[in-house]
């Protein structure tokens, strides 16, 4: 199996060849050893604050972490284990104001990348005076552990990511909610 280490800088590449990379963290879990690393995405060329930003990461569990301590002499084949690798995309929407059709965005996205299975999440941020919503779009991605070093494959995900965020920047645009923004500046 492919060491963490460099499952994490191969997405890291393809990554930045189509998205800014502008956050990027390892956790390291004290008892179990399970390693996640996650990275914060924006389209090129957005300026802070971000108005669509995505969130992708991926976990070693503890046995897939020791996999890759094996002597490369031993047969993993041999190894009755699960070695896919999982990778979790979630696609932070704009703050907006107005009433943007989300559902019809969603069955769009659902259209166009079918592979995908997008699933849409809804945050409800109540403030003092009124209330918003906060919505994300999520969808994993599993391949096998020989797959995850194939860098066509790899570019052709991130690829696909930054379609979706460019096609939901562009349904979205409209109805961002700069003042929400300019309180980050």
């Amino acid at each position: 199996m492919t060491r963490f280490e460099e499952v994490q800088m191969r997405i890291a590449e393809s990554a930045k060849n189509c998205l800014e990379i502008f956050n990027m963290q390892v956790f390291i879990e004290q008892f179990t050893l399970d390693r996640e690393s996650r990275f914060s995405l924006t389209l090129p060329d957005m300026e802070p604050p971000f108005f669509i930003s995505a969130v992708v990461s991926f976990t070693y569990d503890a046995f897939q972490t020791g996999m890759t301590l094996y002597e490369e002499g031993a047969d993993e084949n041999d190894m009755d284990a699960d070695t896919t690798l999982e990778i979790e995309f979630t696609i932070k929407l704009p703050v907006m104001e107005g009433d943007p059709s989300i559902d019809e965005l969603l069955e769009e996205i659902k259209g166009e990348y079918p592979d995908t299975e997008p699933v849409l999440t809804a945050k409800e941020v109540l403030m003092s005076d009124e209330s918003s919503k906060e919505y994300e779009v999520s969808y994993i991605y599993n391949i096998e552990a020989e797959d995850v070093m194939d860098s066509e494959l790899i570019d052709q995900i991130f690829n696909e990511l930054k379609d979706i965020m460019q096609l939901i920047y562009n349904r979205t645009k409209d109805y961002i909610d700069l003042s929400w923004y300019r309180e980050e500046e």
